[in-house]
């Protein structure tokens, strides 16, 4: 009797193992699913019934794990925003001067733009079609966060914080460049990095890299 207690309570731990494994599976099916959807048909413009489609989970499964399609749409936009963030932050910081750091967190964004082109439509598709709500939470929570690789890059080369109109209007640039990504056609990005490099030089007063 004592050994098949033991055996029976070594069995729970994988079994909830399993079930957790299963659980997240099903939930990365869905967002992956999710972003799909709602960047290529904006919020209103997707229905849970598409997701369900997309990710072979019926939609009592997806109401499982987020109750709600504003909910799902909510962890799919910041999902997307957390990988980019991973990625803007992992590839950038080498640069042997401030121009050069800013310069390359450019494109840096171009590069994560064209390797996972769904997750800036994403963010375009919150801009122009989600509600009112969605669009102000992520500005206020996460937006800061893209601006704030440039806010890190000035810190490094300009502890003092002289250069701060310099930093404003680098800012804005990158803001304004990234909204231009985001909805920008296929095979015209370079020109919206053309375009914003040649604002940096000016403000760094650089000559062209």
């Amino acid at each position: 009797m004592k050994a098949e207690v033991e055996t029976e309570t070594e069995t729970v731990p994988d079994q909830e193992a399993s079930v957790e494994i299963e659980d997240r599976s099903a939930r990365e099916r869905i967002l992956d699913a999710a972003r799909k959807a709602f960047s290529q048909n904006g919020y209103f413009g997707t229905s849970i019934r598409q997701i369900s489609n997309l990710c072979g989970l019926k939609q009592p499964s997806i109401y499982h794990h987020f109750d709600s399609k504003e909910n799902l749409f909510r962890n799919a936009l910041i999902s997307s925003h957390q990988e980019m963030m991973d990625f803007i932050n992992s590839r950038t910081g080498s640069g042997k001067d401030l121009a050069e750091d800013v310069i390359q967190v450019f494109h840096t964004f171009m590069d994560f733009h064209k390797d996972r082109r769904g997750a800036l439509h994403l963010l375009g598709n919150l801009i122009y079609s989600a509600p009112d709500n969605l669009r102000d939470e992520y500005a206020e929570m996460y937006g800061p966060e893209m601006t704030g690789v440039i806010e890190r890059m000035f810190k490094k080369w300009d502890p003092d914080n002289s250069q701060e109109e310099l930093k404003i209007c680098i800012n804005h640039t990158l803001t304004a460049y990234l909204i231009e990504l985001s909805v920008r056609d296929r095979g015209r990005e370079d020109e919206s990095l053309t375009q914003a490099l040649r604002c940096v030089n000016y403000i760094l007063r650089i000559e062209p890299r």
